[in-house]
């Protein structure tokens, strides 16, 4: 029996046919253009799964994107990099038993770049009602009604 099994796969001198320098890899399999097209379409399933607040799987990233396992680290790797780069965001691995990720924001608060005094805090939480309140309405509003909005809020002229 174990020789049947044997018999049946090709060995590596078979492939190799003597020539000791051929030893296949990740690179000749899948050429540059075939990594970044599958990281590029990871970065997308991510930001998605993020944006949906859906934690992520590494059995869902291989099944439904990568679909190239031997490659899996370096397009992982490479979208990581990407995210970084782009968007700011982290690729963290919340539970290592079952593979599951989620992305983090790595870049500094922006609070602690430019701090804010009470005074205009307060200016730029009131102008961000009043422009939701405009786009509310289909960006544009009469002075009336806009007025009006501000008088059931309590906020007066002045």
């Amino acid at each position: 029996m174990s020789q049947r099994k044997r018999s049946r796969g090709l060995t590596y001198s078979q492939m190799t046919d003597g020539d000791e320098d051929f030893i296949p890899t990740q690179r000749e399999r899948y050429s540059p253009d075939q990594v970044n097209q599958k990281a590029n379409e990871l970065v997308q399933y991510l930001l998605v799964k993020d944006q949906k607040r859906i934690p992520i799987k590494r059995a869902d990233m291989l099944k439904n994107v990568i679909q190239y396992r031997d490659a899996y680290t370096q397009i992982v790797n490479q979208a990581g990099r990407t995210l970084q780069e782009v968007f700011g965001l982290h690729l963290v691995e919340i539970d290592p038993k079952r593979h599951t990720y989620i992305l983090t924001n790595n870049l500094p608060c922006a609070a602690e770049i430019h701090p804010c005094r009470d005074k205009e805090k307060a200016k730029m939480g009131l102008l961000i009602v009043i422009l939701s309140f405009i786009f509310m309405k289909g960006n544009s509003v009469k002075d009336g009604a806009l007025w009006e909005f501000l008088r059931r809020l309590r906020v007066h002229p002045g």
